[in-house]
């Protein structure tokens, strides 16, 4: 199975990062949090070492993996959408239960170009996101353990990855640090905390895959994505929680770990269903054939 090799190389990588992180800490300063430090060094490692393994690994073209060009900025402008209705049901009940509390931060220049370069960031992380799960995970997983299990798989993996971030990284900054890290990722599971962030994690995964699947490509659910990450990130610009953890979560990203970001992500997925058909696929499982996703 291909998705073990895969698995391997990620291993691999956050060894290499835990070993070479420090150094890169010491080289760039103090002005530099080591969390930030050891994240982006595995981030671009790993970004190194799957395009060197991709053949070997056959993770597919950019057709295989959902880039098709068929109403591309049509199904990205429609998932957006979907997720900003979703989010303005779960927001609608956070301002009814009085949890939701006005806070413009800056004048109208600044407010504006922040939220710019926020919706940018937002469709940035909503491409990144969506190629590596619902595209590159997803098809390999489902080549090696069928349809319904790398779906599942995919899904769990996209929660777990969002809450397994450790930012605690105080302190002198020694040999071992990248390995200290490594041991504090699993930390959030130690606590009943998470399973809130982790249900509702699940569920927008889930709502992903449906869009991926049903879409046939990755444009809807990349819209999808952008529409809640330009949420977080615009909507604090113009309004704060406050205090309710059962409605509103706790922690990053918000709303998603309470009860109205549940709503939010189910009436999007609700509308994913009602305005998409899933499409015939054919499974093929050549070596190198990229085909796995294609409609008959």
């Amino acid at each position: 199975m291909k998705t073990l090799g895969l698995l391997g190389l990620v291993a691999g990588v956050l060894v290499a990062t835990a070993i070479a992180s420090p150094w890169v800490a010491w080289g760039l300063g103090p002005g530099f949090a080591y969390a930030r430090v050891f994240d982006r060094v595995f981030e671009m490692s790993l970004l190194v070492a799957v395009v060197l393994a991709w053949r070997a690994l056959d993770l597919g073209d950019a057709a295989s993996i959902g880039f098709r060009s068929r109403d591309a900025a049509r199904d990205v402008g429609r998932g957006f959408v979907f997720g900003l209705v979703g989010l303005a049901v779960g927001l609608g009940l956070c301002a009814l239960c009085g949890a939701l509390v006005p806070a413009l931060r800056f004048g109208a220049a600044k407010t504006f170009r922040k939220a710019t370069l926020g919706v940018a960031a937002a469709l940035a992380i909503g491409v990144g996101e969506e190629t590596l799960f619902r595209g590159v995970l997803l098809r390999r997983l489902r080549c090696d353990l069928g349809r319904w299990a790398g779906v599942v798989v995919t899904t769990l993996l996209y929660a777990a990855v969002h809450v397994v971030r450790r930012r605690g990284s105080g302190g002198v900054v020694h040999a071992g640090s990248g390995f200290d890290q490594l041991a504090g990722l699993l930390a959030p599971f130690a606590g009943g905390a998470v399973l809130p962030p982790l249900v509702g994690l699940t569920l927008l995964g889930a709502v992903l895959a449906a869009a991926r699947l049903r879409s046939g490509a990755l444009w809807l659910p990349i819209g999808i994505h952008a529409a809640f990450v330009a949420g977080f990130r615009v909507g604090r610009l113009f309004f704060d929680f406050a205090p309710a953890p059962w409605l509103v979560g706790a922690g990053w990203p918000p709303l998603v770990g309470g009860v109205a970001g549940m709503l939010a992500i189910t009436v999007t997925g609700g509308i994913v269903l009602r305005q998409t058909r899933y499409p015939a696929f054919r499974l093929d499982n050549a070596p190198g054939s990229g085909a796995l996703l294609a409609p008959r």
